[in-house]
């Protein structure tokens, strides 16, 4: 067991290692040429206007909490459908073939959480949170 430990530490200062190399390579070989458009906040190619602390409209806070929402929906969708073979079987699953009848818990359960999502959506869209316009 006390091998499987080295292996790790090994690994971690090993990786460590490698990039504090990294970092003092860049610190003693790198160009240094500074400028004025260089130490500027934002070079992007265009000069930085207005405060860079400035308000969001309320507007924007509903929909990013729609699409966080929405979003996660994804990461619950992943797990059902990995474990959808065995919640639609009725029994036992034999070399992933299901040797007993069809249960419908598995799309029901999907069909169930979709219907809330879309409630949800259309509830969303009814109050305007979201929409073209």
């Amino acid at each position: 067991m006390s091998t499987d430990y080295i292996a790790v530490t090994l690994v971690i200062l090993v990786g460590t290692g490698a990039a504090l190399q990294f970092v003092a390579l860049a610190k003693f070989l790198g160009e240094r040429r500074p400028s004025a458009a260089k130490n500027i906040t934002y070079e992007a190619g265009s000069d930085p206007v207005g405060d860079p602390r400035g308000r969001f409209p309320v507007r924007f806070y509903p929909l990013a909490i729609l699409f966080v929402v929405f979003d996660i929906e994804a990461a619950f969708l992943f797990p059902w459908a990995v474990t959808y073979r065995e919640l639609s079987c009725a029994g036992a699953l034999r070399a992933g073939v299901c040797t007993a009848g069809v249960s419908f818990l598995g799309i029901g359960a999907a069909v169930a959480f979709m219907a809330v999502l879309l409630v949800a959506l259309a509830y969303a869209w009814r109050k305007g949170v979201i929409g073209w316009g």
